[in-house]
């Protein structure tokens, strides 16, 4: 009975939260939907992915497209990106490429991050446009910039090699940090190398066994041979330093 008691006195907080939502979720749409018709572009945005997302309204793609339509008309910049995105799949509209890349070429200069690395990526491969490396220089940069993972990792690359930019060790590893620390993979490898190596200082085994087991942790098979070779190389207390960073970082990823 004490068991079901504080069962109880965990799981009834939780009924009331979920409760609560569900009950607010009427009046949020018809909030929503009333801002929206008054013009609100954010508003417009916010109930165009409800209509798409199903969750509080029915799914209704008919009408989810005509509120991003209202938004992207308005230069709602997330909703630029959504509808440019729509035109170069003709997703609900005319297949339109040029349409489309206007569309998120406005929404990247208002520094939406997905549409800067989307124009770095078509940029960069020539993909349904000439590749141009200057553009792809220019929004690789400015993604990386505003926090994209990807694009920072890119980034670092390009100034560790002094490839299209200037070598910049320094640069490259805080980039590298940045990235791993949101969770790419490739970054963590790459990171645990860097470390394990020494480029540019004395090697840290410790930091290096961190982001290897971390990336391990995630079933990169690279980062676990890694992990074995740098290991052997280690006392115990460093491998003990280096298994507690990592858990601490996956237990603080994991919140």
């Amino acid at each position: 009975m004490t068991i079901f008691k504080s069962f109880l006195a965990v799981l009834f907080p939780i009924l009331i939260a979920i409760i609560s939502l569900a009950l607010a979720q009427p009046e949020i749409a018809g909030k929503l939907k009333n801002a929206a018709r008054h013009g609100d572009a954010d508003a417009q945005y916010e109930l165009a992915r409800l209509y798409f997302d199903g969750d509080v309204v029915s799914k209704d793609f008919p009408k989810a497209l005509s509120w991003v339509t209202k938004a992207a008309d308005q230069g709602q910049p997330e909703a630029q990106l959504t509808l440019g995105t729509f035109y170069l799949r003709g997703q609900g509209v005319a297949q339109d490429d040029a349409k489309g890349l206007a569309l998120i070429l406005a929404a990247a200069e208002k520094d939406v991050v997905s549409a800067q690395s989307f124009l770095a990526f078509i940029y960069g491969k020539g993909i349904g446009v000439p590749q141009d490396p200057e553009k792809f220089l220019k929004w690789v940069q400015k993604a990386a910039y505003n926090g994209d993972a990807k694009s920072q990792f890119n980034v670092a690359i390009l100034h560790l090699t002094g490839n299209m930019l200037d070598k910049n060790v320094d640069e490259a590893l805080s980039l590298f940090i940045k990235a791993a620390d949101q969770g790419l993979i490739e970054a963590q490898v790459t990171l645990g190398e860097f470390y394990a190596q020494g480029i540019n200082a004395e090697p840290d085994l410790v930091e290096a066994c961190k982001w290897f087991a971390i990336a391990g942790s995630q079933g990169n098979p690279e980062a676990n041979v890694y992990l074995m070779q740098v290991t052997r190389k280690m006392t115990t207390e460093q491998i003990n330093e280096a298994a507690a960073q990592a858990n601490q970082w996956l237990e603080k990823r994991a919140q």
